[in-house]
């Protein structure tokens, strides 16, 4: 049996300036968090994102990130333990919103 570490991931780390959706249009985009911090991240622990910290999201941006990760193929599993272990003290509404991008590109997935 593989026991992983849980590892707290927070997005003010990366950026206290969350950016857009793309790299192509400006820093600390979502695809840069994405691809450069969370997923790598996600292979060898389990990672709780904690979202406090910031000077606000775009939707764009949690969109790409969260969204991004079903397109980009993540084991179902994987997703939804981020799903379900998002924090923040600050906006709690920000994970429900971040939790229906994901569910909304689950169904998207799982149409194709």
């Amino acid at each position: 049996m593989v026991f992983l570490m849980t590892k707290i991931l927070n997005i003010k780390d990366f950026s206290v300036f969350p950016g857009p959706r793309f790299v192509k249009l400006g820093e600390n985009s979502g695809e840069d968090f994405r691809d450069n911090w969370l997923i790598p991240a996600l292979e060898n622990e389990d990672v709780k994102v904690n979202l406090d910290g910031v000077f606000g999201y775009g939707s764009s941006f949690l969109e790409e990130v969260f969204g991004g990760l079903v397109r980009a193929g993540l084991p179902k599993e994987r997703l939804l333990f981020v799903r379900d272990h998002l924090k923040s003290d600050e906006d709690p509404t920000l994970i429900s919103e971040i939790q229906e991008y994901m569910n909304e590109a689950l169904k998207a997935n799982s149409s194709r």
